[in-house]
Parts: C-alpha cells; sequence; structure tokens
C-alpha cells in the first residue's frame, strides 16, 4: 500500500507545484516590495491555511489521540516543515516551479544518510540512483550536460532539501506509536501556531501577506485554499506511506515521479515564458526520476 500512498501523494504535490508558481510569481504586491515581502505573502496563507487542514482531520476523525512522546515529536516536524516552504518559496522567487522541485528530491539522499546513521544499508542500486540522481540535478541546474561550476540554485537546493529528510524521518520515529493521521493532525497544529507567530514577529512577511488580502483577496484566498487543500491531503498520504514503507527513503525516491507529473501540467497547461521547458531540463528530470528508482530498488 505504501507504494500507492506515494504515488497519490506525488500528484498531488505537482498540483501543488503547479499552483506554487502562479502564487508565487503573479503577486502584483507595491513597487517598492522585495523578495522578503513576496515570500511572506504566500508563506504565511501556507502556514496559517494548516489550521484549516488540521480542523477537518479532527472533525472527520474525531479521534487525535496520541502518545505523548509521538505528539512532541509531531509537533516539533512543524520547525522542519516551515523551514522547508522559506526556502522552496524563497527560490521560486528567481526560478521556475519545475526546476525547483525537482531539485527537492535531494531529499532522499538525506534521508538515507540518516537512516544509515541509525543502523540502515544501502544496496549497489542505490549507490548508482545517488549519483544519477546528483548528475540529473547539476544537469537542471547548469543546463549543460558538461561539467561547469555549479550555479546558486543548487548550491542553495542541497541544504534546503535536507529540512524535508529531517521532518519525514522525525514522522518515521513518531509513527512507530501512533497513527499517521493523528500526527498529521499536530503537525498542521504546529505549522499553523508556528505561522502565528511569523505574522506576529517578521514585519516584511506579515505587510506582504495583508497587501495580498486586500487587494487580491478572492482570487488569492481561493487558489490559496484549494492549494493547500491538495498540499495537506498529500501530507497525509506522504505520512500514511512513511509509516509503512520498509524504508522512509523509499517514499522520497518514489515521489520523483511528482517532477514527471510537474512537467506535463506546465506542458499541457503553460503560465508564461518561466513555464517554457527545455530539451535539457526533461533530460534531467528524467534522470532524477531514474535515480530515485533505483535508491527505492
Amino acid at each position: 500500500m505504501w507504494l500507492i500512498y506515494s504515488l497519490i501523494y506525488s500528484f498531488l504535490m505537482a498540483l501543488v507545484n503547479f499552483t506554487d508558481e502562479n502564487l508565487a510569481t503573479n503577486n502584483k504586491l507595491p513597487e517598492n516590495s522585495n523578495i522578503h515581502t513576496k515570500v511572506g505573502s504566500v508563506l504565511l496563507i501556507s502556514a496559517l491555511m494548516s489550521f484549516v487542514g488540521a480542523t477537518v482531520i479532527w472533525v472527520i476523525t474525531q479521534d487525535i489521540s496520541i502518545a505523548v512522546e509521538s505528539r512532541n515529536i509531531a509537533i516539533l516536524t512543524g520547525i522542519p516543515m516551515v523551514m522547508m516552504y522559506a526556502s522552496y518559496f524563497y527560490l521560486l522567487q528567481s526560478f521556475p516551479v519545475h526546476q525547483v522541485a525537482p531539485l527537492f528530491q535531494i531529499s532522499s539522499i538525506w534521508l538515507l544518510v540518516i537512516e544509515l546513521l541509525f543502523g540502515g544499508s544501502i544496496s549497489a542500486f542505490g549507490l548508482i540512483g545517488i549519483t544519477v540522481l546528483l548528475y540529473g540535478a547539476y544537469i537542471l541546474d547548469a543546463g549543460t550536460l558538461k561539467w561547469k561550476i555549479p550555479t546558486k540554485l543548487l548550491m542553495f537546493a542541497i541544504p534546503a532539501t535536507s529540512t524535508w529528510a529531517a521532518a519525514l524521518y522525525m514522522v518515521r520515529v513518531a509513527s512507530e506509536k501512533a497513527s499517521p493521521v493523528a500526527i498529521t493532525f499536530w503537525q498542521l497544529l504546529s505549522v499553523g501556531f508556528i505561522g502565528i507567530l511569523i505574522f506576529l514577529l517578521v514585519k516584511q512577511y506579515r505587510e506582504g501577506f495583508l497587501y495580498r488580502i486586500r487587494h487580491q483577496g478572492k482570487r488569492f484566498l481561493g487558489l490559496s485554499f484549494a492549494n493547500e487543500g491538495f498540499a495537506e491531503t498529500g501530507f497525509v498520504f506522504s505520512n500514511l506511506a512513511v509509516a509503512t514503507a520498509p524504508v522512509a527513503a523509499y517514499v522520497t525516491a518514489m515521489s520523483g515521479v511528482q517532477s514527471i507529473f510537474v512537467l506535463i501540467l506546465f506542458f499541457l497547461f503553460p503560465q508564461g515564458e518561466r513555464s517554457n521547458i527545455s530539451k535539457m531540463q526533461w533530460i534531467a528530470v528524467t534522470l532524477i526520476a531514474i535515480g530515485v528508482f533505483l535508491i527505492e530498488r
């Protein structure tokens, strides 16, 4: 079942990536706005919408009971998750989502390293997969098969992807004594409260968020609500997959097909010049997908 859960999660997150491209770039903020104002507008709506997801889970299940240790771990996952959101939205200000999203598959390598440190093992296929994935990530970033100094996208993406790996591993640990759905409830609740703290403490984020509410109200909220619905449903399936997979790294590995889904969506429904996909990007994403498949093997 974990394979089905992973595929559902991958497709839902591809829809999220597709919508994020629009939300992150079509922001219509004041001319004096800087990158922090732009990022804050989408980061805060993503974090605060987590309360909606937590409420839906509570209404449907009516049971969010969980062991204290697992609850605390689930709450702590909110920190790397918000860090991942922030890294992702900052990268989207400079690069199209079909370049940014595939690079988050590097989290497969981070997660595998964590599991190796705690007694896991890796096959020859896994080592080959890591090599292919990293080469695909390099091609996506550099735009060439030849070696040259990596550009800033890859250098930023490598540490940024560690946040998602950390969150997934924490879910893996918490799920040993708790339901993945209950973990998701506490996870989303934590992200929502972190969103409130950011709203209160970070002025530029707050200004960008309030400006878009006032000037793009219905469209901004409508797209964000739909997007977070896909994302939070995806988190449920991701946690189910992590809880049932033989190794947690398998889940991030299988999510490599998310990159293919993203490219198909942009091919069918282009969103301006940034959504144009080059031959080299198709090659890179294909290599990334092959790499994560080999890691799963």
